[in-house]
């Protein structure tokens, strides 16, 4: 959380912030300690399972005003199992765990550079009439934060402009 509130837009009272997670109140502890309560929606999703099996799901409004439709957690599964296939670091019951939080947070940005400049996301690509070629897009072109896919060589030569305060 501390991430997001660092890299994102801060939520105010009039364009709130909405966040679902699973029952765990880790989540519910880290959003107040970064974010003000009156400008984040927050609701969770707890499964109920029976042999290995999802039988229900209970949706709980935490504090804010989240419909019912807003508290999924299936983006963030899925977000999880790219990572978790991208980053042998994150695979269940592996070798390769990491040791060092320091180098997991570096691998992870890495990745996240890669997933959102680099890797073509097919979701996300424009059909244009047949015969003409379709547009492939990243995640960073579809928010117009960039208009192109970068290479490898891009991203790491790239030079972040420092600001000095």
């Amino acid at each position: 959380m501390n991430t997001v509130r660092k890299r994102g837009t801060l939520p105010t009272k009039h364009k709130k912030a909405t966040f679902a997670s699973d029952g765990n109140d880790q989540y519910t502890k880290a959003i107040l300690k970064n974010f003000d309560v009156e400008t984040v929606n927050y609701g969770q999703l707890v499964k109920e399972r029976e042999k290995g099996r999802v039988i229900g799901k209970t949706r709980t409004i935490i504090f804010g005003e989240v419909g019912d439709e807003c508290i999924d957690t299936v983006y963030v599964e899925r977000y999880n199992l790219t990572l978790r296939h991208g980053i042998s670091r994150l695979v269940r019951k592996s070798l390769c765990f990491s040791k060092c939080k320091e180098m997991l947070d570096n691998h992870l940005d890495v990745y996240q550079c890669y997933n959102n400049l680099i890797r073509v996301n097919s979701a996300l690509t424009i059909k244009t009439k047949k015969g003409e070629k379709n547009i492939e897009r990243t995640p960073c072109m579809a928010e117009g934060i960039t208009n192109h896919i970068w290479t490898w060589k891009e991203l790491l030569m790239f030079k972040i402009s420092s600001t000095i305060n």
